[in-house]
This record gives structure tokens, sequence and C-alpha cells, in this order.
């Protein structure tokens, strides 16, 4: 099965850490409701990405073929992988976040969910505006390089 994430929605945490998914992001799962949630980043700025179980075992099958004596491999590993936690919807449709990764992603009450495809970034809605507003500014030059990708791709097939 096929996960496709999409949307950009704007929730709050509870006291104890738990938010809950909007049904649009929620039914995309499989039946089984496990999620992992790992570390994450973009641009030096610190976010959490979450998979469903069965694109993180893929994820974690492309991680396995990699060189494991290259310094840059084991980085990541140690990086991505040590935040990894397997967790599961509550009966009420929420997710608990681990304090660990709430402190690593400086998230406190307000926070947005971004969905990236097979994941979904959790952000502290102070740095998820900060980043949207550096990708508004690029937006148009990012648009020509992928017009330049898309071209690139259409020769080569």
């Amino acid at each position: 099965m096929n996960t496709w994430f999409r949307g950009r929605f704007e929730i709050r945490i509870d006291e104890k850490g738990r938010l809950r998914m909007p049904s649009v992001l929620r039914n995309t799962h499989s039946k089984d409701d496990q999620v992992v949630i790992t570390n994450g980043q973009f641009n030096g700025q610190r976010c959490l990405d979450v998979y469903t179980l069965e694109s993180w075992k893929k994820l974690e099958g492309r991680i396995a073929k990699l060189p494991s004596l290259k310094t840059e491999v084991q980085i990541f590993q140690r990086f991505y992988l040590s935040g990894a936690q397997e967790t599961e919807y509550d009966g009420q449709g929420r997710l608990l976040l681990a304090p660990t990764a709430r402190k690593y992603a400086n998230l406190d009450t307000n926070i947005v969910l971004v969905g990236m495809g097979e994941k979904i970034e959790i952000w502290s809605k102070s740095s998820w505006d900060r980043l949207y507003e550096s990708l508004a500014g690029d937006f148009e030059e990012s648009l020509r390089q992928i017009a330049k990708l898309e071209s690139k791709m259409e020769e080569d097939d």
C-alpha cells in the first residue's frame, strides 16, 4: 500500500504531549495504526518526521544497503535511526510525542503538520512560519530548477 501525505495543518499539543492527527492524514495509514517518529531537519531548523510502519521498514531496508563503514552513513544512522520511536494511535486518534522528541524539535503547544509525500513533518509553529517565508522567497528559482530536472528526465526517457 502506497501512502501519500499532503496538506498543512495547524493544531495544538495537549498538556500530556499528545496530538490529534487530522482524519485526512490518519485515514491514509495502514490498518494497524502504527507509526515511527524520528528526528528531522531542514535548513538547520528542527522538526520530527512521522512514517507509517510500512514506509519506515522500506526506508530501513534502503539504509541497510548503504556502506556501513562510511562515516557519513554512520552519522546518518546515529542521528536518524537512534531517534526513531515506534508508537500507535490511542483510542481517540491521538499520538503521544515523547518528551525527548518534543525537546529536540522545540515543540510547545502550537504545531504545524506538513504532508511530505511518504512522511509527515511536525514543526513548532514559529519554526514553520520562519521556514515557510524563506521557502516562499525561493519558490520561483526552485520552480525553474525543477523545470530543468523535468526536461532532463524527459530526455532520458
